[in-house]
Parts: structure tokens; C-alpha cells; sequence
């Protein structure tokens, strides 16, 4: 995993490749990406982003958010009782969506990506476009930043 990661969170390296990996055995939603990220949100937790074929249908959410949920420990992975696993999840085509409009959990994700706050545990063919759209698009935030 990334610097970041081994420095503050190296007891769940192996949790979360786990888990992307029990993620890869599902066939019919099939994991294209998958990156865990550090959020300015809550600092103590950990974030895994995910992107999945055919998830939720593949319909783009109306409030204009990634679909997030929260795990507290668990036997599989064991966290202090004030951290939290988020799992973000969403459909190749909402994603595509979040990163045109510039919804603030895509934003969250492009900014992680950019500065090296995050590291890729998995991406296939779709997954590679979509990581290439997070660096194109993090180019484009930047360049206007600078006018």
C-alpha cells in the first residue's frame, strides 16, 4: 500500500486487500476499481472506493452523491470503537457522471488520487479508463485553480 497507509494504518493492509479481493469472486457485479484513499473527513477512518459493474443498475444518484456506508470493527477487521471502514460504491456510468458534474464525493476521491493520498488495489480495462478520467479531470481542476 501507499506511504500514507503503511504509516497510519498498517494494521489493516491485509483487511483490505481482503476484502477487495472477496469482492473480485463476485461474477455478477464485477469489480472494475477499487482504492482505498485517505479523507479529510474523518482522519482516524478508513476509506475504500469502489467501482462495480451493473451496481444499482447503473442509474446516477438524484442528490448527486456516491452511494457510502459505514462498517464498525468486526472479527475480520478489528478497529478502535471511534473508526470507521467507509465503503463508497457506484456503477462505471454514475461515476462518469459525479466526475462531469464535480459532486463533492468525487471530488473527495480526484483529490486523494492527485495528491497520492490513495493507492489502487485493483483496476481492470474499465477501471483504468475511469483512473485516467480521475487524473485527467484532477489536471483540469488545477489548471483552472491557476487561471
Amino acid at each position: 500500500m501507499a506511504a500514507w497507509t503503511a504509516e497510519r494504518f498498517p494494521q489493516f493492509e491485509k483487511a483490505i486487500r481482503r476484502l477487495v479481493d472477496q469482492h473480485l469472486e463476485l461474477r455478477d457485479e464485477p469489480l472494475h476499481l477499487a482504492i482505498s484513499y485517505d479523507s479529510p473527513r474523518k482522519r482516524q477512518d478508513i476509506f475504500l472506493f469502489e467501482v462495480i459493474g451493473k451496481f444499482a443498475s447503473g442509474e446516477v444518484s438524484p442528490d448527486r452523491e456516491l452511494f457510502e456506508t459505514e462498517f464498525s470493527s468486526t472479527s475480520g477487521f478489528p478497529m478502535s470503537e471511534d473508526q470507521r471502514l467507509h465503503l463508497i460504491l457506484t456503477s462505471p456510468e454514475e461515476f462518469e457522471a459525479a466526475l462531469d458534474d464535480d459532486w463533492p464525493s468525487a471530488r473527495e476521491i480526484v483529490k486523494a488520487v492527485r495528491s497520492g493520498d490513495s493507492v489502487v488495489l485493483h483496476s481492470d480495462p474499465v477501471g483504468r479508463k475511469l483512473l485516467k478520467r480521475i487524473q485527467a479531470t484532477g489536471s483540469q481542476v488545477a489548471r483552472a485553480k491557476r487561471g
